[in-house]
């Protein structure tokens, strides 16, 4: 049996989504495919769109087999900690390839900068200190430094998901995997804030239509099956009033036993959240061009959920894998999963110790993003200790 393993956040999964589920059976030939996706918080900080049983739902129906939950742990962190967690679940279930959309599918130029990420030679630390120096963004800074050093297009490494992959390599590196990694090229700009008519729609032009309350042209952009679930989402406010309550009553020692907190930052939260009215003017008044919007959104996240260092250097890795949900006629992958998995495999919440940290952080997650929906029903505690996976 040859299953194939994406790692993926689907908040919303849309149609460049679905072309990358088929464009992985085509190519591996896969008998079945799993995905790692992320409970209630994102890689760039703040809540998912959409709850992540309604996001399982939209996964399996668009042809994913089983939905695995990368624990929040993992999934509100830098590209470098949420490629690792996602890579080692996958890696201790036994998948046999890692697919993952990038804007190259050149893999000896990804294996290149894997190895600058792993190794940075002095030369690249000299230029990223003087570019620095120079008011660029670390970001900018280290591509630039990095382009120039091996002598690629600077925009070839600043594209958003090309270090991503790089991580994903470097992670399964680390692990000493098996799994073979594949990079398939995306199609059309994963972060254009506008949609446009006849291409694949962004993520983010998706969650800004919804923002908007233009649920039809939300749901315009995303496969016809998964349409209803945009029309009728329950979607989330932003975690204004909780997060600056919690900030305004810390101190700066509070704020520095957090994940990860840049140096020095801690009083320009507190000064800031003690006079912005939401989330997002927090937010821009902290972020500058070495500390950027995606570090600090990461951080406020960290914060909202207590996630703090102790608890990140306590558990470096997964240390269980829930299944969300999959297809019924997918029953014959989880009878091989079972055997082939190094970890503990659970079908529902409460079957995982309620003393696990990680298990902890992802009921505090989910609790929070309840706390923040519209819908009554939606808002009760504990919907990771009564909700079974999802069979569809």
């Amino acid at each position: 049996m040859r299953i194939a393993g994406i790692i993926a956040e689907y908040t919303p999964l849309h149609s460049g989504h679905a072309w990358h589920i088929r464009e992985t059976r085509r190519r591996t030939g896969c008998d079945y495919l799993v995905c790692c996706m992320s409970g209630h918080v994102t890689q760039r900080g703040g809540f998912t769109c959409l709850d992540k049983w309604v996001r399982t739902r939209m996964a399996l129906m668009s042809g994913v087999d089983a939905v695995f939950e990368l624990p929040a742990l993992f999934a509100v962190r830098a590209a470098d900690r949420f490629a690792l967690g996602g890579t080692a679940l996958l890696d201790g279930l036994g998948t046999d390839i890692l697919s993952f959309g990038c804007e190259t599918e050149d893999m000896e130029t990804l294996k290149r900068l894997a190895v600058l990420r792993s190794d940075e030679p002095e030369e690249v630390s000299t230029a990223i200190r003087a570019s620095l120096a120079q008011g660029r963004s670390h970001a900018r800074a280290w591509g630039e430094a990095a382009s120039g050093y091996l002598k690629l297009p600077p925009e070839v490494l600043q594209a958003p998901n090309t270090i991503l992959a790089a991580e994903y390599l470097r992670a399964l590196r680390l692990l000493n995997s098996r799994m073979q990694p594949l990079a398939i090229e995306r199609r059309g700009n994963y972060h254009a804030p506008d949609a446009v008519e006849g291409t694949f729609a962004s993520a983010e032009a998706i969650r800004r239509l919804l923002g908007e309350g233009k649920r039809d042209e939300a749901a315009a952009l995303v496969p016809e099956a998964l349409q209803i679930f945009l029309r009728e989402a329950d979607l989330p406010a932003d975690p204004d009033i909780l997060l600056l309550h919690k900030l305004r009553s810390m101190s700066p020692d509070d704020v520095r036993a957090f994940c990860d907190v840049p140096e020095g930052i801690e009083n320009r939260i507190l000064r800031e959240a003690r006079i912005q009215p939401t989330a997002k003017a927090l937010i821009e008044s902290v972020k500058c061009k070495r500390y950027t919007y995606a570090r600090i959104s990461r951080l406020m996240a960290q914060i909202l959920i207590g996630l703090d260092a102790d608890i990140a250097k306590e558990h470096p890795r997964p240390e269980y894998a829930r299944l969300l949900g999959m297809r019924r006629e997918a029953r014959p992958l989880l009878t091989e999963i079972k055997r082939r998995s190094r970890l503990p495999v659970a079908a529902s919440g409460a079957s995982l110790p309620r003393d696990s940290e990680i298990f902890q952080l992802e009921c505090r997650a989910s609790d929070i993003y309840a706390l923040h929906c519209g819908e009554e029903a939606h808002r009760r505690a504990g919907r990771d200790l009564t909700e079974r996976f999802i069979v569809v």
